[in-house]
C-alpha cells in the first residue's frame, strides 16, 4: 500500500481541501478509532488513545492541523499499523483512494523536472520538505578592519 502523504493529512486536517475535505478528514478519525482487528475486543473502549494504534498521531494532528512533523508522524503510525493489520490496511487503502480525489495535489511521489535549451543558472527540483532550504552560500561578515578604515 502506498502510505498516507503528509501533504494530504494536512490538507484534510487543515480544511484546506473544502467540505468534501473535512468530510474526509472525519471518516479518517473514525476508521482510525472504531477499527477493530484481530485480537482487538470490539466491547472494550474504542476512544482510548493509548489503546488504539495510531490514535495519538491523530489527536495530535488535531490540536495542531497546520504541523507537518504530526502529520509525518500520522503517515508512519498509519503505515504501521496496516502493516500489522491487514483489514486495517484494506479500509486504510479505500480511504486513501478517495481521500486522494478530493485532494489530487497531494499524492506521494516523485518529483522531476526536465530541461532543455541553452545555459541554465540554479534549478531546484523538491518534494515535500520538512525544514529549511538554502541555495548558495551562507553571507560571511568580513573579518579584520572595518570597511570604512580600508584604502
Amino acid at each position: 500500500m502506498e502510505p498516507v502523504s503528509s501533504a494530504l493529512l494536512l490538507a484534510l486536517a487543515t480544511g484546506a481541501a473544502g467540505a468534501a475535505g473535512g468530510q474526509s478528514w472525519q471518516s479518517l478519525v473514525t476508521l482510525v478509532r472504531r477499527w477493530r482487528g484481530h485480537g482487538e475486543s470490539a466491547a472494550g473502549p474504542a476512544d482510548t488513545t493509548d489503546q488504539v494504534p495510531a490514535l495519538p498521531e491523530l489527536a495530535a494532528l488535531q490540536q495542531q492541523p497546520t504541523d507537518q512533523h504530526r502529520a509525518q508522524l500520522l503517515s508512519l503510525a498509519l503505515a504501521a499499523r496496516a502493516g500489522a493489520d491487514a483489514g486495517f490496511a484494506a479500509a486504510l487503502e479505500a480511504w486513501h483512494r478517495q481521500a486522494q480525489l478530493i485532494a489530487p495535489g497531494t499524492a506521494t511521489g516523485n518529483a522531476s523536472t526536465y530541461i532543455s535549451g541553452g545555459t541554465q543558472g540554479n534549478v531546484v527540483t523538491t518534494r515535500d520538505v520538512f525544514g529549511g532550504i538554502q541555495l548558495g552560500q551562507p553571507v560571511v561578515p568580513p573579518t579584520g578592519p572595518a570597511a570604512e578604515d580600508r584604502p
